[in-house]
């Protein structure tokens, strides 16, 4: 039987993601959402046990994050475990350069994404490397996290790691869906430049097989 283990480390930051996590429990997931500085161990002992790996968290492009410590991230995956860890798994890592992750480390079969502003310090810091990037205000980032969660609510609703294939297509799909929605419906005052951040979204999204 195949075996598939969402890693959701505690975060205020990524609270956000709480509805997709629930979503994929209630699917067949077995879930860890606890603080990996005090349960590093239980969390690799799972990964190692699992089939297929869903990560929701922070990452950067040899970095898999785990809970914050005194305000600084801590590393639970990177060049010195990931082989054990990760290798010859199915992965869908809902991480900032994700896809630079798993190219990096040559995974094989993997959904990886590109950068996520999901949070105000994201915006700050992308504004910061890129004078072209929107000021977006809380509404409107919440507006785009939210659109997020209910795309891959949605995919995860009809394909799963499996199929990933299927998932990468569905993950696009419903993307087109919110882009769309968000423009009709313009929930939040910078709504063309979410449209524009989730069309990001979409075309960073990577699938390896």
């Amino acid at each position: 039987m195949n075996k598939t283990v969402c890693i959701y480390p505690k975060d205020e930051s990524t609270d956000f993601l709480s509805p997709l996590y629930d979503f994929l429990c209630e699917k067949g997931c077995e879930g860890w959402h606890k603080d990996t500085t005090e349960n590093t161990d239980e969390a690799y002992a799972l990964i190692k046990e699992a089939d297929s790996i869903i990560f929701l968290g922070h990452g950067a492009s040899d970095t898999l994050y785990g809970s914050p410590q005194d305000g600084e991230f801590t590393v639970l995956i990177n060049e010195t475990n990931i082989q054990e860890l990760l290798y010859g798994k199915r992965c869908f890592i809902l991480a900032c350069n994700s896809y630079e992750f798993c190219e990096n480390y040559n995974l094989t079969s993997f959904i990886g994404f590109g950068n996520m502003p999901t949070g105000i310090v994201d915006v700050k810091i992308a504004m910061e490397a890129d004078t072209t990037f929107p000021s977006l205000e809380k509404e409107d980032i919440d507006t785009y996290d939210a659109a997020l969660v209910s795309l891959l609510i949605r995919a995860f609703n009809v394909a799963w790691l499996t199929d990933m294939e299927k998932l990468y297509s569905k993950i696009r799909l419903y993307a087109n869906v919110e882009i769309g929605e968000c423009l009709i419906n313009k929930p939040c005052k910078m709504f063309r430049e979410v449209a524009d951040l989730l069309q990001d979204f979409k075309n960073d999204c990577t699938y390896c097989p």
